[in-house]
């Protein structure tokens, strides 16, 4: 099972989050972008909102499957 430590995780998404607009931020996180994706793809199947049970695409997968792709 992989681990994740929660409080540099979460520091670090904040300090994505406070700086979204800024490219050079987004590239130096690359790495860390693609494991958020990754918890949020595992943890779409987990959430009870609608917003996350279809999306535009036609295939079983859901958002879940379109935060694995990104």
């Amino acid at each position: 099972m992989p681990i994740i430590d929660q409080p540099s995780f979460l520091r670090t998404y904040a300090h994505i989050m406070d700086n979204n607009q800024s490219l050079e931020v987004v590239r130096a996180e690359t790495p860390f972008l693609s494991l958020l994706f990754a918890v949020f793809a595992c943890a779409a199947n987990l959430v009870q909102d609608p917003r996350l049970a279809t999306s535009d695409r036609h295939d079983d997968g859901g958002m879940g499957m379109v935060y694995y792709e990104r």
